[in-house]
């Protein structure tokens, strides 16, 4: 008996953990399909995306609040870019890393794309 409740409770924890996520997730998802941004990557615990004059960069978390918990950066605002291994680097002191080479390159030349213009 004690071992069912115990079941119940781990289930019903993994179920609101869930939910959570998925809510998570279509928050961070409307933000980016409301600002019409493009090459969205998800690396390393964050999404990345590049909506329109700016670089976002937006944590997936327990509680995402879009408005406090994203970081962005404006495009005209980016003097200089590096391309290590996993890491892009903006004007030397702000690091978006990535988990895959090839995302971080994808991300890479379609950044370098968007400054060129």
């Amino acid at each position: 008996m004690i071992f069912l409740v115990l079941v119940g409770i781990v289930a019903t924890i993994v179920i609101v953990l869930n939910m959570m996520d998925n809510s998570n997730l279509e928050k961070i998802e409307k933000y980016f399909k409301d600002k019409n941004c493009k090459n969205i990557t998800y690396s390393k615990g964050t999404y990345k995306a590049i909506c329109g004059d700016e670089l976002v960069e937006i944590p997936n978390s327990f509680e995402v609040d879009i408005k406090e918990d994203k970081k962005r950066i404006k495009l005209k605002n980016i003097k200089k870019l590096d391309d290590k291994t996993l890491t892009i680097i903006i004007n030397d002191d702000y690091e978006i890393e990535f988990k895959d080479k090839q995302n971080k390159e994808n991300f890479y030349k379609n950044l370098k794309d968007q400054l060129d213009k």
